[in-house]
């Protein structure tokens, strides 16, 4: 259960997703990376104030800064509870997210997480400061049939072609699942698939989570 999640563990994953972000950012490209729309109002998905590094520029661009989180495990698990395990009868109903993934929700606000491959990209949920769970709270909100199939998104493929999931029915030692994605197209076509369905078309990219970012670490600075 991720209410028993052990905070040694946590604090040293934390500690980890800092140490990654910063090798992340220590990049040619860091200017492009750490450069987004301005908030200019409420409910936009802009740079919150706090974030900003700068001016704004005449296209309402601004530089940004990472800031460390105040993103709580309850608040977490109490997202979890409501959109993941809502109730009984589905095949996701005991799942608890992976530590390193907390650790990512919890260490910093952040923006433009891309992690490249050869061949693809995998874009993690923006963290502003204001809403920091906001996109994948939007996420799971309107994945309600992945979920029920045992899927749970956590980040988008390239150019958004569709999430990248966990499949909560193969989770290894160490709290972790196995990590595959599914074209939107696939499933807009199927309108209510099964889990069976889900299974034909599940795309498998990496063992873990974890796998997923170590094996991006060497591409961040491309």
């Amino acid at each position: 259960m991720t209410t028993l999640i052990n905070k040694e563990v946590l604090e040293r994953d934390r500690l980890f997703i800092k140490s990654w972000l910063d090798t992340y950012f220590d990049s040619p490209h860091r200017d492009i990376l750490m450069s987004h729309p301005a908030k200019m109002e409420e409910e936009d998905y802009g740079v919150p104030s706090d974030m900003q590094d700068g001016e704004v520029d005449e296209e309402e661009w601004v530089r940004w800064r990472m800031l460390d989180s105040e993103v709580t495990v309850d608040q977490i698990n109490e997202l979890v509870a409501n959109y993941v395990n809502p109730g009984s009868g589905t095949y996701s109903s005991s799942f608890s997210l992976p530590p390193l993934y907390t650790a990512y929700l919890s260490s910093r606000y952040v923006l433009n997480v891309y992690l490249r491959y050869e061949g693809f990209t995998i874009e993690l949920p923006n963290l502003p400061s204001d809403y920091p769970l906001r996109e994948l709270r939007n996420l799971w909100s309107s994945s309600e049939l992945l979920i029920k199939g045992g899927y749970i998104p956590f980040a988008s493929y390239e150019d958004h072609a569709g999430p990248v999931c966990w499949d909560s029915s193969k989770p290894n030692d160490d709290n972790d699942y196995a990590v595959v994605w599914f074209d939107h197209d696939i499933l807009t076509e199927e309108g209510q698939p099964s889990r069976e369905q889900l299974e034909h078309y599940a795309q498998p990219l990496f063992h873990s989570f974890r796998e997923m970012l170590m094996h991006s670490s060497s591409s961040t600075r491309s």
